[in-house]
């Protein structure tokens, strides 16, 4: 008996579903048998209902315990990280967890949990399973938990093909209905029309596609008139109305079988792999086309397209992380008079540091230092000649791993035809899902070096020619013989067309200093100036 220890519960279902059966009081139960035969004390700020296994708040004979309705896959769940957060600020010495696959099927996410268990001076033990704190009692539970993990996947593979059965015989299969339809095995596709949500998708489609109501006005309407009841009680949002006007179900028919997991990434089948299942419609076929043919045109044509031109849109680089300066305006304000160009590196965007430098000063002064190199014709020429032994310098380090990333090539596809061979070898006995996910990972790496491969020949074909050197130096005379006039200024676009010829990239370091990057000789980009 060790009475001074204390001890939390930690129960899981996989959906908020399940959360409503008897699984978790049956995990507490059993959890609560094993505490007291080890006479732990029971701690905790998070309460159950032991007969319901639903949350509770302290007293009526609420039990302390950490549960979670969330997939074994998330190594960050809801109640984990509470019972997280308690072991830091109250501090317990034992975690009890029914059994190994309530806390993760997967061997390595278990690993993880305890070691951080382990690390904040609490143990993880199993109310089933016997294992002992010994070498032992680790290959054990490495064992129970791959079984754990390969009766799953029979589990999923079971209910997949019942999943498969039913849309074979024409019917939905999807677990939520989709907005204006209830499940009915009796109608048609095993989907029936709800009327009352129907006019709602009705009046959703005549609007933004004869009345051509924008989609954010459309949620505006939806949200202020309580008659148009949104889907499982939720506001309505862009996205629902979005996925409301691409989803096929309106004219009559939906898809099962789309997409394949591969890992932790989900991947589009080949559309002869789809399994459609006619439905009733709800709008018309033209209607619901023109929707499509406006959705794509908004996308297209519409959707980020800057207000302003600025000069050194795509050319302004960090010289730290590597990543583009985006373009903005700053508008009027209290603060600021009049409405300011810049040039903006943000960390919510992914970059190393927040930064932003006024377009006023760049330009000018960027183009001050455009104009100086373009009167010295013997600054091309020289920029061109180091530009062209830059690249070929880079591109033999570049050979050599394209070489190997051939040699892995021709590896992967001997392993997939010998993987075919085996397949239909009648003694090796491999099965059809076995060889299917075996040649879809193959496939899947083959892929991914494929990809590379074509990576380093892009990279090959960024080697200056000779024809583009002469249209630089053609066009630059051109420039230079205009710029000797004052009275002469040149448009944004040929400026922008100067730089791009020149390859033209501004980078921006640590220290706010400035420096060119392009076809033009050794230290003429340098910018003696910083920015602000």
């Amino acid at each position: 008996m060790e009475k001074d220890r204390r001890a939390i519960l930690y129960a899981r279902v996989s959906t908020d579903d399940q959360r409503g059966n008897y699984s978790v009081p049956t995990q507490i139960s059993e959890s609560i048998e094993y505490l007291e035969s080890r006479g732990y004390a029971l701690v905790g700020d998070l309460f159950i209902d032991p007969e319901t296994g639903l949350d509770t708040s302290e007293g009526n004979g609420a039990i302390p315990a950490y549960v979670d309705d969330y997939t074994s896959r998330e190594l960050s769940r809801p109640g984990l990280d509470k019972a997280f957060d308690f072991l830091e600020s109250y501090g317990f010495d034992v975690v009890i967890v029914h059994s190994l696959d309530r806390l993760a099927r997967d061997p390595y996410i278990r690993q993880t949990l305890e070691n951080e268990f382990n690390e904040l001076g609490a143990s993880v033990e199993f109310a089933t399973g016997n294992y002992d704190d010994t070498p032992e009692g680790e290959v054990r539970k490495d064992l129970d938990a791959t079984f754990a993990k390969w009766e799953n996947a029979k589990r999923l593979e079971r209910v997949n093909r019942g999943k498969r059965g039913k849309a074979q015989k024409g019917l939905f299969v999807h677990g939520r209905a989709p907005y204006g339809y209830f499940h009915d095995k009796n109608e048609f596709g095993g989907l029936g029309v709800d009327e009352e949500q129907a006019e709602v998708v009705r009046y959703v489609f005549h609007q933004y596609v004869v009345e051509n109501v924008s989609v954010r006005s459309l949620v505006k309407t939806l949200n202020n008139n309580p008659d148009f009841i949104p889907f499982m009680g939720e506001n309505w949002a862009t996205s629902s109305i979005n996925r409301m006007l691409r989803n096929t179900a309106y004219i009559g028919h939906v898809y099962y079988n789309k997409h394949k997991r591969v890992g932790t990434k989900l991947i589009r089948r080949d559309r002869d792999e789809w399994m459609k299942i006619l439905i009733t419609p709800i709008v018309d076929d033209a209607l619901f086309a023109e929707a499509q043919r406006k959705l794509e045109y908004n996308r297209k044509k519409k959707r980020k397209q800057p207000k302003r031109k600025y000069f050194l849109t795509g050319m302004i680089f960090c010289d730290e992380c590597g990543k583009a300066y985006h373009s903005q305006t700053n508008n009027i304000s209290k603060r600021r008079r009049t409405e300011t160009p810049i040039y903006r590196h943000r960390k919510s965007a992914g970059h190393c540091l927040n930064r932003q430098i006024s377009a006023r000063m760049l330009d000018p002064l960027v183009w001050d230092k455009i104009k100086e190199l373009l009167l010295d014709p013997e600054n091309l020429r020289e920029g061109y000649s180091e530009a062209v032994e830059k690249e070929l310098a880079a591109q033999k380090r570049q050979q050599k791993y394209q070489e190997e990333l051939i040699s892995q090539i021709q590896k992967l596809e001997q392993r997939r035809r010998n993987l075919i061979i085996a397949y239909t070898d009648p003694d090796l006995g491999i099965t059809k899902a076995e060889f299917l996910n075996q040649r879809t990972q193959l496939d899947d790496e083959i892929k991914k070096v494929r990809e590379r491969i074509r990576e380093i020949e892009a990279r090959f074909a960024n080697l200056p020619t000779a024809e583009e050197f002469e249209t630089l130096e053609r066009f630059a005379e051109e420039i230079r013989v205009r710029l000797i006039s004052d009275e002469w200024e040149p448009t944004l676009a040929n400026k922008r067309r100067i730089l791009q010829l020149l390859h033209v990239e501004v980078l921006v370091d640590i220290d706010r200093n400035i420096r060119l990057s392009g076809w033009f000789g050794k230290d003429h980009g340098l910018l003696s100036k910083t920015c602000s």
